[in-house]
């Protein structure tokens, strides 16, 4: 134990020599993003989880949606590095969107043109929600009804990550699981601001994994906090 005072500064000195970032989600680009990120995920900004893709489509801008709670929720609850038969992650990567997002194939989009076109997108989704086999879902069930798919899902991962790498299954290749999610997303609108999100949230890096936030761009940043 040390009681003396050198003792102490010593401690403090080599406390603050630690780097300020090893502490911070590893997909958050700058301290004050995780104040930001906060704000967007558990604070006053926690509207745009259930509005922010509504506010997104009467803006035409989908930054109300891709960065606000959904990047903000996903880099608080970054996860070790995962694998399964359809995704191996980075460290500090959110898992379930990750998959989303490759399996859906939205990460071979053309990213740069996408994320600053509204209309492109927009026609993405008329065209994957106009089409089998998600016409066939959304009109079959209440668009509250399809929600049930995500809590199963969550079950799902939460099942397959108790597994090793080699024991998985991955949710998201289960049969039919992929479509009854998108069509959940085409009932509630949404299937576009998914788009986006995950071009502008997640990439490909150089060895195949897949990265979040500032693993791909190390300009990546979270939407401000409004001052009004």
């Amino acid at each position: 134990m040390i009681v003396n005072g050198t003792g102490a500064t010593f401690l403090l000195q080599l406390a603050l020599q630690v780097d300020r970032k090893q502490v911070l989600p590893q997909v958050l680009c700058d301290p004050g993003q995780q104040a930001v990120a906060e704000y967007w995920a558990t604070g006053l900004g926690r509207w745009t989880a259930s509005a922010g893709c509504a506010a997104s489509h009467r803006n035409e801008d989908f930054s109300y949606w891709t960065s606000t709670w959904a990047a903000a929720f996903t880099a608080l609850q970054g996860e070790p590095a995962y694998e399964d038969p359809a995704v191996r992650t980075a460290d500090g990567v959110f898992v379930w969107d990750a998959e989303y997002c490759v399996v859906s194939g939205f990460l071979d989009l053309p990213r740069a043109e996408l994320l600053q076109n509204y209309s492109a997108v927009m026609k993405l989704q008329e065209d994957a929600c106009g089409s089998e086999p998600l016409k066939s879902i959304t009109e079959g069930a209440p668009a509250a009804a399809l929600q049930g798919i995500f809590p199963k899902v969550d079950e799902m991962f939460a099942e397959e990550k108790n597994k090793s790498a080699a024991q998985r299954s991955a949710p998201l290749l289960q049969p039919g699981i992929l479509s009854r999610v998108n069509a959940a997303h085409c009932a509630a609108g949404s299937y576009s601001c998914m788009i986006h999100f995950c071009l502008n949230n997640f990439c490909r890096l150089g060895d195949g994994r897949i990265g979040q936030g500032c693993q791909c761009d190390s300009n990546f940043s979270l939407k401000p906090i409004p001052t009004n």
